[in-house]
């Protein structure tokens, strides 16, 4: 369960609040969020629940990274009161396995002047996500294959919700 603060109310929010908000079309998405922010909260705020007014978060997917951004909306509302930055066009030199959609899998979120970076940590992506997901964005997929990319970002949510998020993402401060 995650808290934010926003004003003077406390808000848990749970992964199941977040699939709530964001739907199952990009799940996997909204897991790597949870876990994100699971990971940031407590590294910045080691005792304390963070504000939501002092978060901002940039993506390394882009646009691309739809389950991300509405996980961290959610929560957050980095993307309503416009801190969230999806340019990835600088991130050459930036850890994180390369995105199928363009970009990277590197986020960084920071509160007040404190800022985490994280990177996905590579092999966690299977190829058959891979190959899938670039397919569905170049030509399109048909019934069969459709299917089975939900498939597999079912079980890449569910296996990412499993994890430590020390598991899944290289990080620093």
């Amino acid at each position: 369960m995650l808290a934010v603060k926003d004003k003077d109310t406390i808000l848990h929010i749970s992964y199941e609040d977040m699939i709530k908000y964001h739907g199952r079309q990009y799940l996997g998405g909204v897991a790597l969020a949870y876990k994100i922010m699971e990971l940031s909260f407590r590294r910045l705020l080691p005792n304390g629940v963070p504000e939501r007014d002092l978060i901002s978060f940039f993506s390394g997917l882009g646009e691309n990274g739809r389950g991300v951004i509405d996980g961290l909306e959610m929560v957050t509302r980095v993307k309503s009161r416009n801190r969230l930055n999806i340019d990835n066009s600088k991130l050459e030199h930036h850890p994180g396995a390369l995105a199928p959609n363009g970009g990277r899998y590197y986020f960084e979120l920071t509160y007040g002047q404190n800022t985490i970076c994280l990177a996905l940590k590579d092999g966690l992506l299977p190829e058959e996500f891979l190959v899938l997901s670039k397919k569905a964005l170049s030509q399109g997929l048909n019934n069969r294959e459709a299917c089975r990319l939900q498939e597999l970002k079912e079980e890449l949510a569910a296996l990412i919700m499993t994890k430590k998020p020390e598991e899944l993402f290289k990080h620093s401060l």
